[in-house]
């Protein structure tokens, strides 16, 4: 995804920190919500159980995503690896595609599982996010 695909708390993160996101963190996004546990209750004076399917809520979402920083060298890839550091240790990423342009995912960011660098200009990061409402999408909200 080059510049102008991904967009991080509102920043262009190809123009910002040369940060582009693989298809497979964009379906990670794309993947609907699950739904809460309905309210269950098991009686022994009754066969089965009886579940309360009325009213179903969504639950909230743990995310991996792939991404990867690429720079033109080693002093441009530092830049951008410490800038890109500081917005993630915000704790808040609100993450837009042009793919979905109304839609905005509220994360929350907590933890990089994998960090690998290669050439000095080029990282591979995989991160931990949560979406703690995924009904809470609107890009005007």
């Amino acid at each position: 995804m080059p510049k102008g695909e991904l967009f991080i708390n509102n920043k262009d993160s190809y123009d910002n920190w040369g940060i582009s996101m693989d298809t497979s963190s964009l379906s990670a996004l794309m993947t609907p919500a699950p739904n809460k546990e309905f309210i269950e209750n098991k009686s022994r004076l009754e066969h089965g159980k009886r579940v309360i399917a009325a009213s179903p809520k969504v639950d909230e979402r743990n995310l991996t995503l792939t991404i990867n920083l690429t720079a033109k060298d080693e002093n441009e890839f530092f830049e951008k690896y410490d800038s890109f550091c500081q917005e993630l240790a915000t704790g808040v990423l609100n993450i837009r595609s042009k793919y979905q342009p109304d839609i905005v995912y509220r994360t929350i960011y907590l933890s990089c599982n994998q960090f690998t660098q290669f050439m000095r200009g080029i990282a591979h990061f995989s991160l931990k996010i949560v979406e703690p409402n995924p009904m809470d999408r609107k890009i005007n909200d």
